[in-house]
């Protein structure tokens, strides 16, 4: 089946001498011709900053940090009464969030065995076996619960657990061909079998599906989700997700029409992303959050889709439509199902259990800290209060009520939260607390139409236009289902337009050098920003809510430079957020020998160049900027 990518064999060329093995083991057996091979690696990401993962306990920007907590009681609520002026009783303390913080050398330290099978049976039918095995060595500072007295419910709110999932109670894998543990996973990438028959080609298994050939950007890629629990998006660029792109059980029917045209249809099993897990080294979700994944409901769901693809005379031309449950899903208040009694208030534990919020020392201290998490994560904390309180009636009985401002809302999630300390701290004003929130996972089924097309200059030999490769793709998603920033019940639903236009080429710079391929890259989105968060959310700061903005552009530029015998390349990769964020990945690959495979790279991010930094995708992760060593043993 082919690649499906217009650029693959200047990637290939490019690389070559860096990807394939040093050797594999082939021959026939009982009729049936093999070939094994496979690889050993140890990959590191070293930290080069004093920076913590922010979204972690222990990377938690308020860890020590003492905040004065000044909450209000409104007389008229306490006493039933609608009083025409409100009369609030001032209750203060002062906080200091008790999770001792981290300082870690290390984002990542895995280990990985990988091992392919391919058998050739006869010439219509073959197979494919790719098995892999990771293991995290853990060389961090790790959570742990017991230091700060936390009960948080759910399996994986405990000791850091780095690959299993949670279907809440107990751990378990959600990717079917899977086996996990707290620190190391083994699964098949690859499982599948071929059948071909002149133009016909068949396969059938688990599989990866990748359509479109953007760097970063994915318009045509949505077939599969992506598995982020290992080093999230930071692995080089140049491999296009193909270690995060996660595979599913599909088959894949490809036909091809004469020299020009190819249909390519599908229909897989649906699998969602995988996110990392809390208080593991790159987990964005904040974990003073527990969230409930409802894939359980899910996952007998099947995904559809086709692409067309083929040539008019010099142009090409690919159409593509996808029935398919976004893989990404979408997050809103729940229950959190917890009677846990708010220290010297009996009785409070059963109403609780009736609304989103759990007494815990690893939820939210503070109304700085509701809203300056608020912002992170692209949220509405004023309005986020409300639908906490108005979609869950039960918290009324703990005298909350709806607010009509900001000021108000830190006034009362103040309140709330010296009276999450108990007695004790209303009395002598040194506060204790912590409130977790509960939000629940759901996928939403959609529609996913695309067109693209291609076109290849012809200019004068050596010169920048010649060989140009011009591709434009654009999605069109009606009715698409979005995270609601203020974590409402009610979905954000809008129709989505994606579009990415990409121009690539090979260009030689000198006759002793390889050619470098090159690559620039724009994207927008009308809804939302690369990570798929809605762009209402866009823009909120401890003191304002969102002001959300209208359309994202990025911009991605990728280069590599083979050397001379092509034991050495170069790589650099860009990622531009055109408001105010930049990612930029140089990188060094060196084989030494055929068996030998040494990368080396640097992640660098700056997520508040100008403007607001909650406005731009690399605010989230600008806390990593790490060096990265991947030695591998290739056989």
């Amino acid at each position: 089946m082919k690649n499906n990518k217009t650029h693959a064999a200047a990637l290939t060329a490019a690389a070559v001498a860096f990807s394939s093995p040093a050797w594999s083991l082939s021959g026939e057996l009982l009729g049936v011709d093999y070939s094994l091979s496979g690889l050993l690696r140890v990959e590191v990401a070293a930290k080069t900053t004093d920076e913590e993962n922010p979204y972690n306990q222990r990377g938690n920007l308020f860890n020590g940090k003492t905040v004065d907590r000044d909450g209000g009681l409104n007389v008229g609520t306490l006493l039933g009464l609608n009083l025409p002026l409100p009369i609030s009783v001032p209750i203060t303390d002062s906080a200091t969030r008790s999770v001792e913080p981290a300082s870690n050398d290390f984002n990542h330290t895995q280990a990985r065995l990988e091992s392919t099978l391919q058998l050739r049976f006869s010439d219509n039918w073959a197979a494919t076996v790719k098995v892999r095995g990771i293991f995290d060595a853990t060389e961090y500072d790790e959570f742990d619960p017991n230091q700060v007295g936390s009960r948080a419910d759910g399996y994986l709110y405990g000791e850091p657990n780095y690959f299993e999932y949670d279907d809440f109670y107990t751990g378990g894998e959600q990717n079917r061909l899977e086996v996990a543990g707290d620190n190391y996973m083994v699964d098949f990438p690859s499982l599948y079998v071929d059948y071909q028959n002149g133009p016909l080609l068949v396969r059938a298994g688990n599989q990866q599906i990748a359509w479109g050939q953007a760097l970063f950007f994915r318009v045509f890629d949505v077939a599969n989700g992506l598995d982020l629990r290992r080093h999230s998006i930071l692995d080089f660029a140049s491999e296009e997700y193909a270690d995060e792109r996660i595979s599913s059980p599909a088959v894949r029917v490809s036909y091809q029409f004469g020299s020009s045209w190819e249909l390519d249809m599908f229909a897989q099993q649906f699998q969602p992303s995988i996110y990392g897990n809390p208080n593991t080294p790159y987990n964005v979700i904040p974990s003073q959050f527990t969230v409930h994944d409802r894939f359980s409901q899910y996952d007998e769901k099947i995904n559809s889709g086709f692409r067309l693809k083929g040539f008019l005379g010099d142009f090409g031309l690919q159409f593509m439509y996808t029935n398919r449950y976004n893989p990404d899903g979408a997050l809103r208040w729940t229950a959190s199902g917890v009677n846990r009694d708010v220290p010297g208030l009996p009785g409070t534990g059963a109403i609780l259990a009736q609304t989103p919020l759990e007494i815990d020392p690893t939820g939210v201290w503070s109304a700085e800290e509701w809203f300056t998490y608020a912002g992170m994560a692209r949220l509405d904390g004023q309005e986020g209060l409300n639908k906490l309180i108005t979609d869950f009636p039960a918290s009324q009985l703990l005298l909350a009520r709806p607010v009509p401002n900001i000021d108000a809302a830190k006034e009362e999630l103040d309140l709330f939260f010296i009276l999450t300390g108990g007695v004790g701290s209303v009395l002598t004003g040194n506060g204790n607390g912590g409130l977790r929130g509960h939000l629940e996972r759901t996928y939403h089924r959609e529609d996913v139409f695309g067109t693209g097309f291609s076109y290849i200059f012809s200019g004068e030999p050596g010169s920048w236009t010649d060989q140009l490769i011009l591709n434009f793709e654009v999605s069109y998603t009606p009715d698409k289902t979005f995270t609601p920033i203020d974590l409402g019940q009610e979905y954000i639903v809008e129709d989505e337009y994606v579009t990415a236009l990409i121009l690539e080429k090979n260009q030689r710079f000198s006759r002793d050098f390889p050619a470098a391929y090159l690559v620039f890259q724009w994207m927008y989105r009308s809804e939302s920003d690369l990570f798929g968060r809605h762009l209402s959310g866009m823009g909120a700061t401890v003191n304002n809510t969102p002001k959300g903005v209208d359309g994202w552009n990025g911009i991605a530029l990728a280069v590599q430079q083979p050397f001379p015998g092509l034991v050495w390349r170069a790589d650099l990769a860009v990622l531009y957020d055109t408001r105010g964020g930049v990612f930029v990945q140089p990188a060094l690959k060196w084989k030494p020998s055929g068996n030998w495979n040494i990368e080396m790279f640097y992640n660098y991010m700056e997520g508040d160049l100008y403007g607001n930094e909650n406005e731009n995708i690399i605010q989230t992760v600008d806390w990593a900027d790490e060096f990265g060593l991947r030695i591998a043993y290739q056989f």
